[in-house]
């Protein structure tokens, strides 16, 4: 029985809103709540109904039993991410999704990644719908559980939600980097910092690189978007569908997208949430990521001002910047010694900027900090550095989906130059161009174009995100020729099911079979 990975998650808050048919792209709309930063929301409209588009393939239930599931819920019960709702009984089985062409000379090879079948109890099979989650965050089991007791029922009775880790996830994590160069990348900061800064950085990288081509030989190069799109189509032969239904977040939406390219005929209905923007370079990429980072912080300081007691005070950045200064000078450790330098912080604040829901917790982790207890900081970076971390799989899967490589003074004239517009995070999104500088070049990154032949898709777009601009997720849609954009004027990530109006778009699509003809607007 394939072995359950434990990490621990934060129940992502559901929120009221109304949708509309309008324009993809519209200023951030700021309200107070979890998802919100500013003033007061105005009572729930009625969800008007959205005009049908084009048809979509019909989901068909396939041969599943060839992937062997069994039932793994008495394991996976105590860590469940979220707890299932009282109005339904869930059943949780794994299976080993074996892999392709791995003849890696390295010491470890993987021969297969983990797969989760969520359904409820007593139900006939139903058609596979996959989940697949970001590189940089929960492996796709855990996310397709945390869906399994979030998404409405009509979606559970339609489908099994199938959730797929990627390469170098779960029982199977790539865990290459030593520990204590992990830390000191993570912690690394050029702010302040020349090129002696910057060649300790990269020599802490090419470490690391050298480390992992050691252990995992060619393989390394194997962590990347276009290996995650095969695995994807051969789930699809091994679930014995025609066509597959499927829901990606971040980069795994990037990989489906590069799928829908390559296997137009394969694709069933696809939701994309938050996929990158594959029209830019890395250097766009990273700047544009600066522009979100430092527009999100603004939310979060807006909305802790709001709040009464506001551990931040008056002015939550200039406090950021304060405790940067300290930490750049001198770092704190926790009980177990694990280091909070000034990169850390950045890395740690930007981790919390993702759920607005925690915005509070995020708040109260920075003032104890100011006071010298490092704890509630350290909380978010677990999730890269802790026993189960997402470092090495992020970066491998970042420098291969990329052929573009920064020397380190290109680095340092980034820095210098984004620093006056971005002063919070200018300075870490230029420095993290230099931790692909020493990996292996791919030979032919996976690339994002017109998906000719696949049926319409959704595209989840959020106003204020640390990820990206909304801009660049329209863009992403953009590239798909058939694909519509659900624009969420909230803050965070993770669009569905977080609110009636996006939940209401996709499930339209997922259940009954429609897409808008235009793309649709959802207010926070």
């Amino acid at each position: 029985m394939p072995a359950v990975l434990a990490v621990g998650l934060t129940v992502v808050a559901v929120f009221t809103s109304s949708c509309a048919v309008g324009p993809s792209v519209r200023p951030p709309v700021a309200v107070r709540g979890a998802s919100a930063v500013d003033g007061v929301p105005p009572p729930p409209l009625p969800v008007p109904a959205v005009p049908p588009g084009p048809a979509v393939p019909v989901p068909d239930p396939g041969t599943p039993d060839v992937l062997d599931f069994v039932d793994c819920g008495e394991d996976l019960r105590p860590v469940l991410p979220v707890p299932a709702p009282p109005d339904r009984k869930l059943r949780y089985e794994c299976a080993d999704l074996p892999v392709v062409g791995d003849t890696s000379n390295g010491r470890r090879r993987q021969s297969s990644i983990g797969l989760m079948r969520i359904t409820l109890a007593g139900q006939p099979p139903k058609p596979p719908l996959l989940v697949l989650g970001d590189s940089d965050g929960e492996t796709g089991t855990l996310r397709a559980a945390r869906l399994g007791s979030q998404v409405p029922l009509g979606v559970l009775r339609n489908f099994s939600l199938i959730g797929m880790d990627r390469r170098g996830q779960g029982t199977s994590r790539l865990d290459c980097a030593p520990p204590d160069l992990r830390s000191a990348i993570v912690n690394a900061d050029l702010a302040a910092g020349g090129e002696t800064e910057a060649d300790v950085l990269l020599e802490d990288v090419r470490s690391v690189v050298q480390e992992c081509q050691l252990t995992e030989g060619e393989t390394v190069t194997s962590y990347d978007t276009r290996n995650t799109a095969r695995d994807v189509e051969r789930a699809r032969l091994l679930l014995g569908v025609r066509t597959l239904s499927a829901l990606g977040l971040g980069d795994g939406s990037r990989a489906l997208s590069v799928w829908a390219q390559d296997e137009p005929r394969s694709v069933g209905r696809l939701v994309l949430d938050s996929p990158p923007d594959p029209t830019v370079d890395a250097i766009s990429a990273a700047e544009a990521r600066a522009t979100a980072a430092e527009a999100t912080f603004d939310a979060f300081a807006k909305d802790c001002a709001s709040r009464p007691g506001c551990p931040l005070g008056a002015d939550p950045k200039a406090e950021l910047r304060r405790l940067g200064g300290q930490l750049r000078d001198s770092p704190l450790y926790g009980p177990e010694g694990d280091e909070l330098g000034s990169g850390g912080l950045m890395n740690a604040v930007l981790v919390g900027l993702d759920d607005p829901a925690g915005w509070p917790g995020l708040a109260a982790g920075i003032g104890a900090a100011r006071a010298g207890d490092p704890a509630g900081l350290l909380r978010y970076l677990d999730p890269l550095l802790g026993p189960n971390g997402r470092f090495d799989l992020a970066l491998a899967t970042a420098c291969n989906d990329t052929a573009q490589r920064i020397s380190p003074p290109q680095v340092l004239q980034l820095v210098r130059k984004w620093q006056p517009d971005h002063p919070l995070f200018g300075a870490w999104a230029a420095q993290r161009l230099l931790l692909c500088t020493a990996w292996p070049v791919p030979a032919e990154p996976a690339q994002v174009g017109p998906a000719d032949g696949a049926p319409p898709m959704l595209v989840l777009a959020t106003a204020v995100s640390p990820r990206g601009p909304l801009q660049g997720y329209q863009r992403a849609a953009d590239q798909l020729s058939p694909a519509r954009v659900v624009s969420w004027q909230g803050a965070g990530r993770d669009a569905y099911p977080r609110t009636p109006c996006v939940t209401a778009a996709v499930n339209g699509l997922l259940v009954d079979g429609t897409v808008p003809d235009a793309s649709v607007l959802c207010p926070p």
